[in-house]
């Protein structure tokens, strides 16, 4: 015969004991949640196509690695929330950087990189071009320009450049920046969706990106990738 179970003995058992036998005391189990996968792009580029035609280190960029990864949301769920890029150098650049809450010296044997996002995955939109203009429009909504922008923010980050040429760093939102690291030769920066304009969420953004790096010697960048006149690298 069926055994019939009231509504009242439900709740009681959610409250008093395991359900399924195991004695009381015991709670039910949440629901499990994890952060969603991260999304990782590598691009590899040839090295000794970098040039200073004004004098100084040739920085030659030969990889980049992007990844956007998530975290848990309100516990239950999981949303994308930051970009992380990795640039890769043929030199060593642990020591290249500008010191912090200094700009790129003219010596040319600093570093700058610029690294400008389009951040609405639309071509036609924008107020920046990048690799020197190599371009044929502004498709980039912000940048990172460590060459020709701001100084390298006394934290050791950089300020992000957003629409009308308006400086994203500091106060009120520390988020706003650029988080900046260097180690052998690879310089890593860490960008919040929501400084650049892209919706967090659940489901994958998508835009793009591209980076130049400079020396600080007149306003011609040493290497710029992508350089074979594609728009960006996509990020997802």
């Amino acid at each position: 015969m069926q055994k019939t179970v009231s509504p009242l003995n439900v709740l009681m058992c959610l409250l008093l004991v395991d359900c399924s036998g195991g004695g009381s005391g015991s709670s039910p189990s949440a629901p499990s949640a994890t952060p969603p996968p991260p999304v990782v792009r590598n691009y590899a580029f040839a090295p000794g196509k970098a040039t200073a035609p004004n004098g100084g280190v040739a920085w030659d960029i030969i990889g980049v690695k992007t990844t956007l990864t998530g975290r848990l949301d309100g516990g239950f769920g999981n949303s994308y929330d930051t970009l992380q890029v990795a640039v890769s150098f043929a030199q060593d650049i642990s020591n290249a950087l500008p010191a912090p809450g200094q700009p790129l010296n003219s010596t040319g044997n600093e570093l700058g990189i610029n690294i400008t996002i389009n951040s609405d995955n639309n071509q036609k939109t924008g107020n920046f071009t990048d690799c020197s203009g190599n371009f044929n429009f502004t498709p980039f909504e912000y940048n990172t320009d460590q060459g020709n922008g701001p100084t390298r923010l006394a934290d050791g980050n950089y300020s992000i450049i957003g629409p009308g040429g308006r400086i994203y760093s500091g106060a009120p939102n520390p988020s706003s920046e650029a988080v900046t690291s260097v180690s052998g030769n690879v310089m890593t920066e860490t960008f919040f969706l929501t400084a650049i304009n892209v919706a967090s969420g659940s489901s994958i953004p998508k835009f793009g990106i591209a980076v130049d790096a400079d020396n600080g010697v007149g306003t011609k960048s040493t290497d710029c990738v992508p350089a074979d006149g594609s728009v960006e690298l996509p990020v997802s």
